[in-house]
């Protein structure tokens, strides 16, 4: 596993914090130092490099627009975080990463993650349609369709359940459908469940793990009749 180091340039003590916090959840990732000065941050990381750098945007001295502009290693990949929603395209005028609008989420935060990891992400099936390979960053995870429990649609990515970990997919939601087995059945826009994992299926809702996924009127019909085929 390969470890992304990161720094956070941040003039609000707060939202430093946070993001710290968020850094130290995630294994591959290592925080080198935050700064709440620019400036100071810049000269920083003139001699220490960094992988991934969080910047606010509306900073005194120097903007976080024009600290890109002067990051000295044009490895550096920058998530802007702020406030303002206006610099929303501006930000990847600079080519930045990603632009997280702040009250950043711990949801939001790892899907941002997700696209340094890999731009390019994507979900492999075996041949013999046994299991799932999800390509990450220097290899493959191994997934059997029976240990997936659901999967979770979130924009652009999808989220794939197991019992005891979730990961994060840069992948359509319709092609997953189209590629998985009889057993993963749509119960609504953004849920796939695995019917061979659910332990209840009650009026709107079905349960796999004490998670609750919705079942929306589109899908219900099918579901409870292929539910209804394994009744006793």
């Amino acid at each position: 596993m390969k470890i992304i180091r990161c720094a956070i340039i941040d003039d609000e003590p707060f939202a430093i914090e946070l993001l710290e916090n968020y850094i130290q959840r995630v294994p591959n990732l290592e925080l080198l130092a935050s700064f709440d000065n620019p400036l100071l941050g810049l000269q920083q990381l003139q001699t220490d490099t960094v992988d991934l750098l969080f910047l606010d945007i509306e900073m005194p001295e120097l903007t976080g627009m024009e600290l890109i502009t002067n990051l000295p290693s044009k490895q550096t990949q920058v998530i802007f975080t702020t406030a303002y929603s206006e610099y929303a395209v501006q930000s990847y005028d600079k080519n930045a990463l990603d632009y997280l609008l702040k009250p950043i989420t711990f949801e939001r935060f790892l899907l941002a993650i997700n696209k340094f990891e890999t731009k390019d992400q994507k979900v492999q099936f075996a041949e013999k349609e046994e299991s799932i390979y999800i390509k990450t960053n220097g290899g493959f995870k191994k997934l059997s369709y029976a240990e997936i429990g659901f999967i979770k649609a979130i924009k652009d990515y999808v989220m794939i359940y197991t019992k005891d970990h979730h990961f994060i997919v840069y992948h359509s939601l319709k092609k997953l459908e189209q590629a998985l087995p009889n057993c993963f059945r749509r119960v609504h826009h953004s849920y796939i469940v695995n019917l061979n994992n659910l332990s209840e299926i009650k009026y709107h809702h079905c349960h796999i793990w004490g998670e609750k996924i919705p079942i929306s009127k589109k899908y219900r019909a099918e579901v409870y009749e292929e539910v209804g085929k394994k009744l006793l």
